[in-house]
């Protein structure tokens, strides 16, 4: 047999079991509890959880779960990256407690695309597998305020704030102004809270392309935030795809300063992205979290989205230039300094070692010196010897620019 069709044979057997794997590992998925169940529960943000840790789990090959950062009760911010595609999307949901519908939501688009990849099958007619693995990386977080949630399903199921009482979605750089009454704040500095600190820092180290955030209710799409020319073009392009997809009205806008110092409009000013507000739920949980009854429906006007936001994102001619290496580190994403990639290494500043990884042994310190190099006078550490000396994995990511140490 000559070498050629060895190789040929052994390639065939190779996509043969890979599939094998896909469809055994999509069969064999169960989980602790329904998305109805996480919903009804009076502890959504510990269910959360756990569907996301066996999302990890049983899709590791295409998943990477990780904190970015803790609320004001030391919750965290848990943020789930789907992909290794260049391309970088950021959906969250649960900004205001009582919206929690857009949760169950984000779970449920989650599930549907790595379903799809395993059992290497399409959305919308897209190969989920080839959108992932070579176009786009989706990062969803499901519960961007889990104490706000915690006290709304505990008996207070209006509730609309975090655990300081703050509006989350009034608390972003973006024409924001203090208001502070007995029973509502706007927070008494822009990111004043540690859930819309997390959220900034994620976007400013990730550096996503596109976000979009789910609310409730009303049925209608905020896309607009004085953007013009081009980039005004572009942005009601997406905003009509989400119309057509969804059926909901677009806002107007002409009076959209009205409200301010949201997300999307801090991603929209400050950013320089696409970003969008999504309103589900029709007219129901104006003063309570949208009914179960209603889920179906949701589901089905939002089923595409994330699929179909990718496609247009990938017509783009602009993006984000993703300068920045992150670092996750112990499932973390590190918020407090700087990582330099240069020559293909990365680097961390000598003054952040600690604050990254604690107490550093003397042996390890003279290990670590013989990589250090100067950028701007100041000492850099290679990531990788760090790893090293604290028995750690190391990983880099060349697609999303991201350093793993786990």
């Amino acid at each position: 047999m000559s070498k050629r069709i060895k190789i040929f044979l052994l390639a065939i057997i190779y996509t043969l079991t890979s599939l094998s794997i896909f469809s055994v590992q999509a069969s064999k998925v169960t989980y602790s509890k329904t998305l109805e169940q996480i919903y009804k529960s009076k502890d959504v943000y510990t269910e959360t959880q756990k569907r996301l840790t066996e999302f990890n789990k049983n899709y590791s090959n295409i998943t990477y779960l990780f904190s970015a950062g803790k609320s004001v009760q030391k919750r965290d911010l848990s943020v789930i990256k789907i992909g290794s595609g260049s391309k970088k999307i950021f959906i969250n949901a649960a900004h205001h407690p009582r919206e929690y519908i857009g949760t169950i939501l984000t779970l449920n688009q989650i599930q549907n695309l790595l379903e799809a990849y395993a059992s290497n099958g399409s959305i919308d007619g897209q190969k989920v597998r080839n959108l992932l693995d070579n176009q786009v990386t989706f990062y969803f977080m499901p519960l961007v305020n889990p104490d706000g949630v915690q006290i709304c399903v505990s008996g207070s199921p209006s509730y609309y704030f975090n655990a300081n009482k703050v509006d989350l979605n009034h608390n972003y750089d973006a024409l924001w102004f203090k208001k502070i009454t007995s029973t509502y704040s706007t927070g008494t500095k822009v990111f004043s809270e540690p859930e819309t600190q997390a959220v900034r820092d994620l976007c400013l180290n990730i550096e996503f392309d596109l976000t979009l955030a789910y609310h409730a209710a009303g049925n209608i799409i905020y896309w607009y935030f004085g953007q013009e020319g081009a980039d005004r073009t572009r942005d009601l392009t997406y905003a009509n795809m989400l119309k057509t997809t969804t059926g909901y009205s677009l806002v107007s806008p002409s009076n959209y300063k009205s409200s301010t110092s949201g997300f999307k409009d801090w991603c929209v000013q400050k950013l320089k992205i696409p970003s969008f507000t999504l309103e589900v739920g029709g007219k129901r949980g104006i003063t309570k979290p949208v009914e179960w009854s209603y889920y179906s429906t949701i589901w089905n006007e939002n089923k595409l989205i994330p699929v179909r936001i990718a496609k247009q994102l990938m017509t783009q001619a602009k993006f984000n230039s993703d300068k920045k290496t992150s670092l996750i580190y112990k499932s973390n994403l590190f918020r407090e300094g700087q990582i330099i990639s240069l020559d293909g290494k990365q680097y961390i500043a000598e003054k952040d070692v600690t604050l990254l990884a604690g107490k550093i042994s003397d042996s390890q310190k003279e290990k670590l010196n013989l990589t250090e190099i100067y950028i701007n006078k100041i000492p850099y550490i290679n990531l990788e010897t760090l790893a090293e000396c604290l028995k750690l994995n190391f990983k880099f990511e060349k697609s999303s620019n991201t350093v793993y140490i786990s």
